[in-house]
């Protein structure tokens, strides 16, 4: 049974997105449990949420780091919201930047979302197997992209996405092209 997320955001620019008791999150901004098979431990998704005003900063790149070193990586994600105003830089733009310092450094994923109120729904709608695949298969965001760029590499995707292999190669082909 999924538990709902516990969320940190008073000193962040965030607006809440629900009105749940606050907890204590020094390396994130969400925890999410994720599903678990029988006699496996309880996993716990963690992300930190941004906006394009934050990408680049020294205080954003303190927080990635503690995130990625939380669990060596492994179930953490950046939700980047795609919110433009005036004077800024495309919110498309900042995300490859965003995507560009994580692969030099920390590999996991971001996650870009349209609105706050689609963070819930985005975080809930990944899939177990998604995540497995995304942080458990392979070594990270090279590693992944190989993957997908070779018969042999798509074959293995395969086995673990079913029917969805082909939206998550889709999604960061037209993701990595557009760097």
């Amino acid at each position: 049974m999924l538990q709902t997320p516990k969320f940190n955001l008073r000193q962040r620019k965030w607006l809440a997105l629900r009105r749940e008791p606050e907890t204590k999150l020094d390396t994130h901004d969400i925890a999410l449990p994720l599903p678990q098979a029988a006699g496996q431990p309880q996993r716990v998704l963690c992300a930190i949420l941004l906006i394009p005003t934050e990408v680049g900063s020294e205080a954003t790149r303190a927080r990635l780091e503690r995130l990625y070193h939380l669990n060596g990586g492994r179930d953490v994600a950046v939700v980047f919201l795609l919110k433009h105003e005036d004077g800024q830089e495309s919110p498309t733009a900042t995300l490859m930047r965003l995507q560009q310092d994580l692969i030099g450094s920390f590999e996991m994923p971001a996650v870009p979302v349209d609105s706050v109120q689609a963070v819930p729904t985005t975080l809930f709608a990944l899939r177990r197997q998604l995540i497995n695949v995304l942080t458990d298969v392979t070594s990270g965001f090279h590693d992944m992209l190989d993957k997908m760029s070779n018969p042999t590499g798509r074959a293995q995707l395969a086995d673990y996405l079913d029917m969805d292999t082909e939206k998550v190669i889709s999604f960061w082909s037209e993701e990595y092209l557009a760097e």
